[in-house]
């Protein structure tokens, strides 16, 4: 049984495997990779997806659905036929077609699929990508995120271990930021930033705009998204674009754009009204006209930098990804505001379906790749409901996890009674950055007795744990000790995988500087420095300065490398026992503390 790993794209999916030391790419009958996101509804024939489906998006658009990746997760429906269908549904039907396709490509039953999404997909919408594979006969137990599997297929073509990434990926639909760190055989995505309704669509979208402008149309009425688009009604125009028209207009935007990778000009021609309109395209008009969209970009990117607590000499390399990347334009305003030009990884729309396959030959345990560990980080705040004071109408978000902490993550709150003798405590849960609690995504509640005491004098202690399955586990304990928990799973568990993962949750609320193994490191260094005097005492000093911060540093990196430093360190101090204490750090590692004191505000004592 193979293992498939696949990009369910806004615009495209595609599917590859492990063989023979390098991932490759599922085609169908016809050699094609690049599987159309689109479904259609064709009368007796009924549902058909994929190519043949997109053929009909200029004739029969009513019909079709297409880009309904950017509402995973929420109640939107297409109607198709008589029958409506959730982004859910259609996405199954999309997976199906991609497994049968691989059944017969690869001549072997596909169970279980490895599925990459958004970094920051919340976790209703990656609970109904699992859901969709289900629907599909794929067995999903790991989602990995998009700008992971991009950073896999630049180690696997770069073959660099350490590395700091700007991941841009920018399909047809979406836009996702991601900002990575590479060490040894780790990945370890630091903060994202993206926008689900920000995509090359737009770009089609602000020609066909510009074409309008030019020619003096006005647009049919279509729904405003993303970049606004649609131009104001002017006074005296004589012709509006009827729906099939301004498709067609769309659809000869997006022909005009791709050409412009090999032509210096194109010229766009449209029938509307019984007469052909034109307007001629180059890179510098299309410059000017995404000016629009390269200011979100911008505004996204800095957003990004903040989060991460980096600056742009930081970026190790620029990886592009997904279709519309590639566009002239898109890299010469990155270049710009970078000042560096992108890595670009072959076909760009292909390197996540390329991680993908990378992924999923480790899945496989084959000998003939490295074992990787993909950390993930929490896309959205996740926190209470809380009254803040006389000042607030309303009960606020008390942020517990905050976005971008890398997982897995534990935290804790003590939270006291805000009325006089109440009996109980009810903890909201939400996720979201919004300050009232209300206008975020409530996940669930626990209700919890307390002793009638007034305000303030009685409390409990609340805490979060989220995993790297995107699994939130919440426990609150009242001074009685009584403990009452919910887990937030987002997918259906047996009584068995229940218990085990509460058990798995129980085990990461310690913090890592408190656990067994960490303890002993730190009790070793902790016995060196209190039988050394003088500057070695100093430098064991400040090493156990740094080991600390590096576990506390909420980093899965930078505690990997604190953790494997000590026990390379104190390795060589029982081989070298008696050494000269010049020689008690080499001078490189020695240039590597200091350095990140400095980042950190502090000094060498």
């Amino acid at each position: 049984m193979a293992v498939l790993g696949i990009d369910l794209g806004t615009t495209n999916s595609l599917a590859a495997y492990w063989q023979d030391g390098k991932a490759c790419l599922v085609a169908d009958e016809h050699g094609e990779v690049l599987f159309p996101s689109v479904v259609s509804f064709i009368g007796e024939e009924g549902l058909v997806a994929g190519a043949e489906a997109k053929k009909r998006i200029v004739t029969h658009r009513k019909e079709t659905a297409s880009s309904f990746k950017r509402f995973m997760g929420t109640d939107k429906r297409y109607q198709l036929g008589a029958a409506h269908y959730t982004p859910m549904e259609l996405s199954a039907m999309i997976l199906a077609h991609i497994r049968r396709n691989a059944e017969y490509f690869l001549k072997e039953e596909i169970e279980e699929a490895i599925i990459t999404v958004p970094a920051y997909f919340n976790d209703k919408q990656r609970s109904d990508t699992k859901m969709a594979a289900k629907i599909a006969g794929l067995k999903v137990e790991r989602l990995i995120n998009e700008p992971s599997a991009a950073a896999l297929a630049y180690r696997m073509e770069c073959g660099q271990e350490d590395a700091t990434l700007l991941v841009f990926d920018f399909g047809g639909g979406t836009l996702d930021l991601s900002y990575v760190e590479c060490y040894d055989n780790i990945i370890e995505i630091i903060a994202v930033a993206g926008d689900n309704y920000l995509g090359g669509d737009d770009i089609d979208r602000l020609i066909a705009a510009y074409f309008c402008r030019e020619n003096g149309l006005v647009m049919a009425d279509v729904p405003k998204r993303g970049v606004q688009n649609i131009t104001d009604t002017e006074e005296g125009t004589k012709t509006r674009l009827s729906i099939s028209e301004y498709a067609a207009l769309i659809s000869c935007a997006e022909a005009a754009k791709c050409r412009l990778g090999q032509e210096d000009e194109v010229e766009i021609t449209v029938e509307a009204g019984g007469r052909d309109y034109h307007v001629k395209l180059t890179d510098d008009i299309l410059f000017e006209i995404c000016m629009p969209l390269f200011t979100k970009i911008k505004k996204l990117f800095l957003h990004l930098l903040k989060d991460a607590g980096a600056r742009v000499s930081d970026l190790t390399d620029l990886v592009m990804v997904g279709g519309s990347s590639r566009l002239g334009v898109v890299k010469r305003f990155l270049t710009e505001l970078l000042g560096k030009k992108p890595v670009v990884l072959g076909e760009t729309d292909k390197v996540v379906a390329m991680g993908a396959g990378v992924y999923a030959g480790i899945r496989t345990r084959r000998e003939d790749i490295r074992d990787m560990l993909l950390t993930d980080v929490c896309p959205f705040t996740l926190g209470v409901e809380v009254w803040r004071g006389r000042g607030d109408v309303q009960n606020a978000l008390l942020p517990m996890i905050e976005r971008n902490s890398t997982l897995p993550m534990s935290t804790h709150e003590y939270l006291v009674t805000v009325h006089d003798y109440q009996s109980e405590i009810r903890v909201g849960i939400y996720q979201g950055e919004e300050y009232y609690a209300k206008d975020n995504l409530f996940l669930g509640e626990i209700i919890i007795p307390v002793y009638p005491k007034p305000a303030g004098q009685e409390g409990v202690d609340v805490y979060f744990t989220y995993d790297i399955n995107g699994i939130l586990y919440v426990e609150v304990v009242n001074s009685q000790n009584v403990r009452e928990h919910i887990l937030l799973l987002g997918q259906e568990l047996s009584r068995e995988e229940l218990a085990r993962c509460q058990q798995q949750m129980k085990q990461l609320m310690l913090p890592p500087i408190m656990r067994k193994e960490n303890q002993e490191l730190l009790a070793k260094l902790q016995q060196y420095y209190g039988n050394s005097i003088g500057v070695r005492r100093e430098q064991i000093g400040w090493f156990i300065n740094w080991f600390v911060y590096g576990l506390q540093s909420k980093r899965f990196c930078a505690m990997t490398r604190a953790v494997e430093t000590a026990k390379n360190q104190l390795a060589a101090w029982r081989k070298q026992e008696g050494m000269a204490e010049e020689e008690l750090f080499d001078g490189e590692l020695k240039q590597q503390f200091v350095k990140e004191w400095e980042e950190m505000g502090l000094e060498e004592e």
